[in-house]
């Protein structure tokens, strides 16, 4: 007797929110107040690209003296997380405690979320032969050395590493091989310029003394 067999169709993984979408829908919402915590929980899995942007963003386009400390150190902690395999972002209370009032979120929104769009449109799927674990270990590595440069208080060495971690956090998020190659890139040429300032500097100190 022969068997019957059926053929189930197969299931559909559930389509990524991107960040603009997720920023929308918790400005639409009722809550007196968006944490940081609001946002890791909307986010759920898929919190590591998201956050790693967030973080990066303040050091390209609204560079404030002292910014690249306050967001460095989250972001070190987030690149670790993505390099020891976590499968979604922990953060301490006091950092996923802080929050906005839904009026500030709301005009803090409306001012980045034309920008998220434009960077958002210039990534997709193409040339990527890695596996996610493999893809998470060289970006949170790479991610984790720039957060350490833009932590630490060097004149001139925020912007390039940011822009480092944004592509490669682009290139995680859409499966993009090409922001990927541009993202290492855009790392070795930030360590070499990092490099260079302390070889300066510590050449300026012998020359000195």
């Amino acid at each position: 007797m022969n068997q019957m067999s059926f053929d189930l169709p197969p299931i559909e993984p559930e389509p990524i929110k991107k960040l603009s979408q997720v920023l929308e829908e918790l400005a639409q919402g009722s809550q007196a107040r968006v944490s940081l915590g609001n946002l890791i929980g909307a986010l759920g899995e898929q919190s590591f690209v998201p956050l790693m942007i967030l973080f990066s963003l303040p050091n390209v386009f609204f560079f404030v003296p002292g910014s690249s400390v306050i967001t460095g150190l989250p972001l070190m902690f987030i690149a670790l997380q993505m390099l020891t395999g976590r499968p979604a972002v922990w953060l301490p209370r006091v950092l996923s405690d802080r929050s906005l009032g839904r009026d500030v979120f709301r005009r803090t929104v409306g001012h980045a979320l034309p920008w998220i769009l434009w960077v958002e449109k210039l990534v997709r799927p193409r040339y990527w032969p890695l596996s996610r674990r493999t893809a998470e270990a060289i970006v949170g590595a790479l991610s984790l050395v720039m957060a350490t440069f833009m932590f630490l208080p060097i004149p001139f060495a925020n912007s390039l590493p940011a822009i480092s971690v944004i592509m490669l956090a682009l290139a995680l998020g859409e499966r993009d091989g090409l922001w990927l190659i541009g993202g290492t890139i855009t790392s070795l040429i930030s360590v070499g310029i990092v490099v260079a300032i302390f070889a300066a500097g510590t050449f300026a100190m012998l020359s000195f003394f």
